[in-house]
């Protein structure tokens, strides 16, 4: 296996076991975490996100996500990612890989009511190597029902 199909892999392990802090080393200290409302979009300039972040904002979403008194983000929501067609160019100390990609989103409203999502689409990741080992430089999410309307995104996709 491809050492950034690896790095792609253990981040959807990191995000089902709600292990963020670990999640958020996997990031360039540069990095940029971006679900664009369209995949017409280019750049985030082009218009509104639903998802822009750095990893500082990265930590302030996933703390808030742990906290049990953040308010809207109790009880948690539980993930399972579901990974396919990984695509990697590699070019030296840079990479980028392109994959299919499944996220459903359960989450319990009461003792018997649960909303449970399903978010799919197109991620791209790019990597570079730092100090030998690969990390995202960036990740952007196409979903493909980007331009619908949904509840707020809480867990990463």
């Amino acid at each position: 296996m491809h050492p950034v199909e690896a790095l792609i892999h253990r981040e959807a392990r990191l995000l089902d076991a709600r292990a963020y802090p670990d999640w958020i080393a996997l990031f360039t200290q540069d990095a940029r975490y971006w679900v664009p409302v369209s995949p017409a979009m280019e750049t985030p300039q082009d218009g509104p996100s639903h998802i822009l972040d750095d990893p500082q904002l990265l930590r302030a979403r996933t703390h808030r996500l742990l906290n049990p008194r953040a308010f809207g983000a109790e009880p948690g929501p539980r993930t399972a990612h579901l990974i396919s067609g990984i695509e990697i160019s590699e070019n030296g100390d840079s990479a980028t890989a392109t994959s299919t990609q499944l996220m459903l989103e359960w989450r319990p409203r009461g003792r018997f009511e649960a909303d449970q999502r399903l978010f799919g689409g197109l991620v791209t990741h790019q990597c570079r190597r730092e100090a030998g080992d690969w990390r995202i430089a960036s990740k952007r999410v196409d979903l493909i029902n980007a331009e619908g309307s949904f509840a707020a995104i809480l867990a990463p996709i």
